[in-house]
This record gives structure tokens, C-alpha cells and sequence, in this order.
């Protein structure tokens, strides 16, 4: 049989209906920002982002941000409290809490983590649950997450004394956490196009993306993608020699698989079929990199989509959120935060 082999079953979902491709992504309002990463909601409403280093604050939309923090390492995923609390993943592994003014919460410790944050979230004024995805590093993880059985991603509790607490383990690269309408929690899989509860339990699957982070919203969820899912590559799972030789001869970089970047090079794999008609690339070219944001009902079912094709370049979706009833996006491609639309208004 020629499926017999499939390492784990092909996505349900296709680019059509609801998530049918369109343009919203390349059309929306983008504000340049150096390295972004995440995104969170401040206590006093300002929209946080981080630039690199540095944690940056939006009062409104088309207004100048201002530095609201800085930090010697790379941010990597933030979230704040009710009360005001921000939580700061930082590259190494750092996660660190600071007040409403930016500077470091008393009674907080510093905590270190295995690898970095790669998203988080308050479960109270106490404890922050983080997610780790099992890679040391981002650098390669989404050319080798997809061909990785290894299942070593983790969700963390941290309390305010700093020792972390294993809750969930043997997750494959798991990339976002939330919380459901009844408070229990959902994390988002890259590779695995699925939804889980924190005791491993499919909420849903099949979906036609690498998943990035997911947000509760007044609507229901949104749903960060880092690209779309290709045919080629999960034709290739069946095709267990192929992948070895592909994995032993050369560097991750030049694996077929998933892309942040949207550059247009030769040396990488399908680009040279990605032009069509006078060196134009085409919206349904062959492309490793993509943009989407899918927004969900309460039942994480799919109701709206936000699209970059193939021919755009607001493609690597790490964040989004809801701010003053807009959808806001983070295209790392690009290197701007996106003003996608109102939010629920595909619902």
C-alpha cells in the first residue's frame, strides 16, 4: 500500500472555503520592526512587541513605539497576568517577570529553562506555564522538526521561587499555549497540524499549516502559521531512503522542508519551478515559505483566513493577537507587525 509507511497521518484540511487563498495578509497595514518575534497586551491596554533585544510598547495603532525594556539576549515569547504582570522568554533559556513599568517584579525569580520559551502564558499571580519545543536553538528547527520523531518538547511550570515543574512532556515541537473557555489549557504543534489538552488529548487536528502560537479571542481562537503544508513533503514521508540520504549528505538549511524566509534563491529546493512567465513568481507557485492566520470558532474549527502566497512576502506568522478588536500579526519574513482586519469578522 502506498501509504502503508506515513509516519503520521496527512492533514484533513485543504486551502479551500473558509481558507480559501486570498490577499488579506499581503494587503494589510504593516509597521517595519527590526527581529519581531511575539506579541502581548499590556495592563494598561498598549500593545507589547519584541525587536530583537528589546520589548517595545504601541498606544495605538500608526503611533510611535516606545522602548519599554531591554535584555542581553533575544526575546522569544511574552505574556502577561490580570494583574498587570508581563513574563520575558529570552534566547538561552531565561525567563524572566518584570512589573507594569517594564522593570523587574519583586518576588520573582529568575528561572532558567533547557532550551528557550517559545511561548508562555499565566495560569495565576504565581505561576506562569511555559512551553519549550525541544530544539536547543530556532535556527534550524523548522527544516528538522518535520522529519524528527523524536518527541522531547515540553510544558513547564514556573513559580515564583524559580524551580520549574515538568506538566506535559513527550510533545512533539510544541509551539503555543492557551487557555479554553472552561480555563483548561490547549498547545498548538508545529509539525503535528494539531490542537492538544495538556494531557496529550487531540482537540484538533488536520490542519493545512505548520502551527505557531494560538490566542483566545473574543470569538474564539487565532491561530499563528508558519507556513503552509506542502505536498512534496509529505509525499517524501513515505520515502524513508530518500529522507536518510537527504538528512546525511547535506545541511538542514537545504532540506525539503518548511521556510521562515521568503527569498527567492536557486540553490534551495523547488525554487527554480517557483517562476512562471516572464521571471514573475506566481500566487500558486511552488513555495516552502507561506503566510497564514486562521481564525477558529470555540470549537477550533476554521471560520476566516488571512493569506501571503507564494508571490508575497509577509510569510513565517510567529504571533498574533487580538488588540482593540483587530487582528495583529507578526510576519518574521517581512519584518513587521501586520493590522490584518477586524477581528471576527470572517466568523
Amino acid at each position: 500500500m502506498l501509504f502503508a509507511t506515513r509516519r503520521s497521518e496527512a492533514p484533513g484540511m485543504t486551502l479551500e472555503g473558509v481558507m480559501g487563498p486570498n490577499g488579506r495578509l499581503d494587503d494589510a497595514e504593516g509597521m517595519s520592526v527590526d527581529a519581531p518575534q511575539a506579541l502581548c497586551v499590556a495592563g494598561d491596554g498598549g500593545l507589547l512587541f519584541s525587536s530583537g533585544n528589546e520589548v517595545r510598547q504601541l498606544s495605538r495603532w500608526g503611533a510611535k513605539a516606545k522602548k519599554w525594556a531591554a535584555f542581553d539576549s533575544a526575546v522569544t515569547a511574552m505574556c502577561t497576568s490580570a494583574g498587570g504582570l508581563v513574563a520575558i522568554g529570552l534566547r538561552g533559556g531565561s525567563v524572566v517577570v518584570l512589573g507594569p513599568d517594564g522593570k523587574a517584579a519583586s518576588g520573582w525569580a529568575e528561572t532558567a529553562l533547557q532550551g528557550h520559551a517559545t511561548d508562555c502564558a499565566f495560569a495565576s499571580e504565581d505561576e506562569i506555564v511555559a512551553v519549550h519545543n525541544g530544539y536547543v536553538t530556532d535556527a534550524d528547527f523548522m527544516s528538522v522538526a518535520p522529519w524528527d520523531d523524536e518527541a522531547r518538547g515540553q510544558v513547564i511550570s514556573l513559580s515564583r521561587d524559580g524551580v520549574p515543574k515538568v506538566v506535559a512532556d513527550k510533545l512533539h515541537c510544541p509551539m503555543g499555549i492557551a487557555r479554553d473557555a472552561a480555563g483548561n489549557w490547549l498547545v498548538s504543534l508545529f509539525e503535528r497540524a494539531a490542537i492538544i489538552d495538556i494531557e496529550g488529548q487531540t482537540k484538533q487536528s488536520g490542519y493545512p499549516a505548520y502551527l505557531g502560537r494560538i490566542r483566545r479571542t473574543a470569538h474564539g481562537y487565532v491561530l499563528a502559521c508558519l507556513a503552509r503544508r506542502d505536498p512534496l513533503i509529505e509525499f517524501l514521508k513515505t520515502e524513508r531512503e530518500f529522507v536518510a540520504e537527504m538528512k546525511s549528505a547535506i545541511a538542514p538549511r537545504h532540506w525539503i522542508s518548511p521556510r521562515a524566509s521568503s527569498e527567492f534563491s536557486h540553490d534551495l529546493p523547488i525554487e527554480a519551478g517557483s517562476t512562471r512567465l516572464y521571471g514573475e513568481v506566481k500566487p500558486w507557485a511552488p513555495s516552502f515559505s507561506y503566510g497564514l492566520v486562521i481564525e477558529l470558532d470555540d470549537k477550533l474549527m476554521p471560520v476566516g483566513s488571512a493569506h501571503s502566497r507564494a508571490n508575497g512576502t509577509r510569510h513565517a506568522i510567529s504571533d498574533v493577537i487580538e488588540w482593540n478588536g483587530a487582528v495583529i500579526a507578526v510576519s518574521r519574513s517581512s519584518g513587521e507587525l501586520l493590522k490584518v482586519g477586524k477581528a471576527g469578522a470572517a466568523a
